[in-house]
Protein backbone atom coordinates (compact mmCIF):
# COMPACT_ATOMS: atom_id res chain seq x y z
CA UNK A 1 0.00 0.00 0.00
CA UNK A 2 1.33 3.32 -0.55
CA UNK A 3 0.89 6.57 1.21
CA UNK A 4 0.67 9.11 -1.38
CA UNK A 5 0.19 8.65 -4.96
CA UNK A 6 2.39 11.13 -7.32
CA UNK A 7 -0.69 13.48 -7.68
CA UNK A 8 -1.16 13.83 -3.99
CA UNK A 9 2.60 14.44 -3.83
CA UNK A 10 2.80 17.25 -6.66
CA UNK A 11 0.24 19.11 -5.60
CA UNK A 12 1.56 18.96 -1.85
CA UNK A 13 4.73 20.51 -3.66
CA UNK A 14 2.63 22.56 -5.99
CA UNK A 15 4.07 21.27 -8.94
CA UNK A 16 2.17 21.18 -12.23
CA UNK A 17 4.82 20.17 -14.46
CA UNK A 18 5.54 16.40 -15.40
CA UNK A 19 9.44 16.60 -16.04
CA UNK A 20 9.96 15.65 -12.11
CA UNK A 21 7.21 12.97 -12.42
CA UNK A 22 10.37 9.58 -12.20
CA UNK A 23 12.30 11.73 -9.44
CA UNK A 24 8.86 12.51 -7.37
CA UNK A 25 7.60 8.76 -7.64
CA UNK A 26 11.26 8.07 -6.43
CA UNK A 27 11.01 10.41 -3.42
CA UNK A 28 7.65 8.61 -2.48
CA UNK A 29 9.07 5.41 -1.91
CA UNK A 30 12.02 6.73 -0.51
CA UNK A 31 10.12 7.82 2.20
CA UNK A 32 7.62 5.76 2.54
CA UNK A 33 10.42 3.65 3.26
CA UNK A 34 11.94 5.60 5.94
CA UNK A 35 8.82 5.97 7.53
CA UNK A 36 8.39 1.92 7.44
CA UNK A 37 12.17 1.71 8.64
CA UNK A 38 11.21 3.46 12.02
CA UNK A 39 8.78 1.10 12.68
CA UNK A 40 5.32 2.77 11.49
CA UNK A 41 2.88 0.97 9.44
CA UNK A 42 0.60 2.04 6.98
CA UNK A 43 -2.73 1.40 8.15
CA UNK A 44 -6.19 0.88 6.05
CA UNK A 45 -7.69 3.48 6.27
CA UNK A 46 -4.60 5.31 5.87
CA UNK A 47 -3.89 7.57 9.33
CA UNK A 48 -3.93 11.12 8.00
CA UNK A 49 -1.44 12.32 10.66
CA UNK A 50 1.28 9.32 8.88
CA UNK A 51 0.33 10.63 5.22
CA UNK A 52 0.91 14.09 6.44
CA UNK A 53 4.29 12.93 7.74
CA UNK A 54 5.22 11.39 4.20
CA UNK A 55 4.36 14.43 2.63
CA UNK A 56 6.60 16.68 4.93
CA UNK A 57 9.47 14.05 3.71
CA UNK A 58 8.42 14.06 0.55
CA UNK A 59 8.81 17.99 0.35
CA UNK A 60 12.11 18.12 2.13
CA UNK A 61 13.78 15.69 -0.14
CA UNK A 62 12.22 17.49 -3.03
CA UNK A 63 13.89 20.48 -1.40
CA UNK A 64 16.94 19.07 -0.26
CA UNK A 65 18.41 17.58 -3.13
CA UNK A 66 22.19 17.09 -2.18
CA UNK A 67 24.04 15.75 0.49
CA UNK A 68 26.06 18.60 1.19
CA UNK A 69 25.18 22.21 0.51
CA UNK A 70 26.93 25.60 0.99
CA UNK A 71 24.07 26.85 3.42
CA UNK A 72 23.14 25.55 6.85
CA UNK A 73 22.27 21.77 6.84
CA UNK A 74 19.08 20.97 6.96
CA UNK A 75 17.56 18.38 9.50
CA UNK A 76 14.38 16.62 9.33
CA UNK A 77 11.46 18.65 10.29
CA UNK A 78 10.60 18.27 13.83
CA UNK A 79 6.91 17.74 12.70
CA UNK A 80 7.91 14.48 10.85
CA UNK A 81 8.61 12.66 14.29
CA UNK A 82 5.80 14.06 16.06
CA UNK A 83 3.29 12.92 13.55
CA UNK A 84 4.80 9.30 13.59
CA UNK A 85 5.43 8.94 17.16
CA UNK A 86 2.24 7.82 18.21
CA UNK A 87 2.07 5.28 15.53
CA UNK A 88 5.45 3.91 15.67
CA UNK A 89 5.45 -0.26 17.02
CA UNK A 90 7.80 -0.58 19.72
CA UNK A 91 9.37 -4.05 21.24
CA UNK A 92 10.79 -4.88 24.24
Amino acid sequence: MTAVSLADAKAHLRISFTADDAYITGIIEAAEDYVQSIGVSFGSPLQPAVRHAVLLIVSHFYNNREAVTVEAIHAMPFGVNALLQPYREQSL
